[in-house]
């Protein structure tokens, strides 16, 4: 396994696994989830479930009393081990059907981007459920099958077995007496939100050119966000997760196209005025007018050659 310049076992991109150095839509999805998962950690001991790289569970460290990150994969562990260094943060080698903590052990379990990955789902919310302490909360995302997959006409290669929204619920309700769901889905929108009051959020969207519609949450998420427990459910709040400072590079991409198409549409626009002045010119020229007899003559022969040939 290769290491950086401060000695840390660095990590391969595989096409599935979010690096923090990544940018754009990945970034936002994963980042704004261990917000709000550590907004609900404080306090609490945590464990992240398949937790990658590390950052989340080191996210979490910043609320929670003990946070254990585990991974299936001993490369993540290594490294994030070396790279990750807070007295309350421990990351260990093991599975999402296979957790190795003990019984009754902590507060709250996240797991982002897991149970989609394999067809052990019972077996999974059975381990959660192991090491959850009583009226323990479960935070945990799966992607919508129907949008991410049919709507979207797109197939993960990662992904084992996706879930649809009623499916994702069903497992819930298995294995917790109350659940609440949030929706997630990066949009190019205007925000608008109440300040310093909670409340439900709307989502407005428009349905055409001049049909504003409204639903309560997100319409048509790409990703649901669980909230479960035994005990009644926290407080939850809707929320944005902007990304500031340097722009994401493809977005300047776009814009250097945007900007390249709309220099190329005013060159023709100008060629067309162009164009529109010749035809003007030769319309009103003393030429155009004086062989006006001769072109019409030329159409009439014309026009009967093609008869006689339709005629053969």
């Amino acid at each position: 396994m290769n290491t950086d310049e401060k000695g840390i076992p660095t990590l391969a991109a595989d096409g599935e696994r979010f690096l923090p150095d990544m940018q754009g839509t990945i970034a936002l999805e994963h980042l704004h989830r261990y917000a709000l998962a550590r907004e609900l950690a404080r306090g609490k001991s945590v464990l992240d479930i398949a937790c990658g790289e590390g950052y989340g569970a080191a996210l979490l460290a910043e609320a929670g009393v003990h946070v254990f990150g585990v991974d299936i994969s001993a490369d993540a562990i290594a490294h994030a081990s070396a790279k990750y260094h807070k007295p309350n943060l421990e990351f260990r080698i093991g599975s999402c059907t296979g957790i190795p903590l003990a019984d009754a052990s902590v507060d709250m379990v996240v797991s982002f981007e897991t149970i989609e990955h394999h067809a052990e789902h019972d077996k999974m919310l059975s381990e959660i459920k192991r090491v959850l302490c009583p009226g323990g909360i479960l935070v945990m995302s799966s992607p919508d099958k129907k949008e991410y997959t049919e709507r979207a006409a797109h197939e993960n290669t990662f992904h084992v077995k996706e879930l649809y929204m009623q499916e994702f619920e069903a497992l819930l309700r298995k294995y917790f007496a109350h659940h609440a769901l949030l929706g997630q889905r990066v949009l190019y929108a205007s925000t608008i939100l109440l300040q310093g009051v909670s409340g439900e959020a709307v989502h407005h969207y428009r349905e055409g050119q001049s049909t504003i519609r409204s639903t309560p949450g997100i319409f048509r998420p790409l990703y649901w966000i669980a909230v479960a427990s035994d005990s009644a459910i926290p407080p939850l709040s809707s929320g944005i997760l902007e990304q500031l400072g340097e722009s994401d590079p493809a977005i300047k991409d776009l814009q250097h196209q945007c900007h390249l198409a709309h220099c190329r549409i005013a060159g023709l626009e100008e060629e067309v005025v162009g164009l529109h002045e010749a035809i003007r010119m030769i319309l009103n020229s003393r030429s155009w007018k004086l062989t006006r007899p001769l072109r019409a003559a030329t159409t009439f022969i014309k026009s009967l050659t093609r008869r006689q040939h339709g005629n053969g």
